[in-house]
């Protein structure tokens, strides 16, 4: 059991900041993510779980239209009520780095090697807001500090390589937050870190999120970063979501077979000292060759004859479940 989530932090009324429906990413004729439906509002976060290899980046990086050539996205995508994925260019340009953000798992590969932090910092001030001279560089020690670099006089003249990962990713945090976002994407920011640092950039999230009024996506596979960060949790498996719910919800009353493995695989207050924690058996299967039907039907000790059909995500709006055990599974 985790802490009951607080009261939402969006109005009745709030629209969602990020509207997907029915998105499919393609390469070639393989789909790699399949008819996906999420919606984040203002001032929530949205946690989206699952494996390697189940489609959480994937979905992120068409949301803000940075998928690599060769893929292909089909559906909508609505970034604060404006259409992005059919759009031109010059609309997603206009609030790509401005109002949405992004920031990557991996910042020592994200950064540039060869620059300064605080001129990239520089750059992407100037390419997204009106400041220039002497202003830019006061907002680049402002947003330094505000991400908790100390020493931001001498550290903003470090290149990438001089700094720590949590420092490297403190920089990340602060490029995408220079413009004053009101969606924060953010793809597993805390995997390379170690625990210590990964709690820092929690707790630093959450206070900026507090601060701007932030919507976060936050992509993980660490169900102890699920229930310290979520309001909201999305569980993505083999291209699809299978459950959504409540972060308190959804880990006292997993339904779906795939949700209640990776929680038995969690280390927890509850859990019988010196007991083997369990795996979920086999691997996520390629795109190429996802089976007919349900795709986790042949990793799922459930399965039977109606798995052949696959199950749509339905609930009753507060949750949503793919799964045709779904009623057997509930308390």
């Amino acid at each position: 059991m985790v802490a009951a989530s607080p009261p939402p932090r969006h109005a009745e009324n709030a629209e969602p900041v990020l509207r997907i429906a029915d998105l499919r990413v393609s390469a070639g004729p393989v789909d790699l993510v399949e008819a996906v439906d999420l919606s984040v509002m203002p001032g929530e976060t949205l946690c989206l779980v699952g494996e390697s290899g189940c489609g959480k980046s994937l979905t992120c990086m068409a949301a803000l239209g940075l998928l690599d050539d060769g893929l292909k996205a089909s559906g909508s995508v609505r970034l604060f009520g404006t259409e992005t994925l059919s759009a031109p260019e010059r609309v997603i340009n206009a609030i790509r780095g401005r109002a949405a953000t992004m920031i990557f798992q991996n910042p020592m590969a994200a950064l540039n090697p060869v620059k300064r932090v605080g001129i990239q910092i520089a750059e992407a001030i100037r390419a997204h807001t009106d400041l220039r001279g002497a202003a830019v560089e006061r907002r680049v020690v402002e947003l330094l500090d505000q991400v908790g670099i100390p020493k931001v006089e001498r550290h903003k003249l470090y290149y990438p390589h001089q700094l720590s990962g949590g420092m490297c990713q403190r920089v990340m945090i602060a490029m995408a937050l220079a413009c004053k976002p009101k969606l924060l994407i953010a793809d597993e920011p805390t995997t390379a870190l170690d625990v210590t640092i990964q709690a820092q950039i929690l707790r630093l999230l959450r206070d900026l999120q507090a601060e701007l009024g932030l919507a976060i996506v936050f992509v993980t596979h660490d169900l102890g970063v699920v229930a310290e960060i979520a309001d909201r949790v999305a569980v993505m498996y083999a291209g699809r979501i299978v459950e959504t719910g409540p972060v308190d919800t959804l880990f006292d009353d997993p339904r779906h077979p795939y949700t209640r493995a990776l929680m038995a695989c969690r280390i927890g207050f509850n859990r019988e000292p010196g007991t083997m924690l369990e795996a979920v058996k086999g691997t996520v299967p390629a795109p190429s060759s996802r089976p007919e039907g349900c795709n986790f039907a042949p990793r799922c000790p459930l399965a039977d004859a109606r798995c052949a059909v696959e199950p749509a995500l339905a609930g009753d709006g507060s949750r949503a479940v793919a799964c045709h055990m779904a009623g057997a599974l509930a308390p």
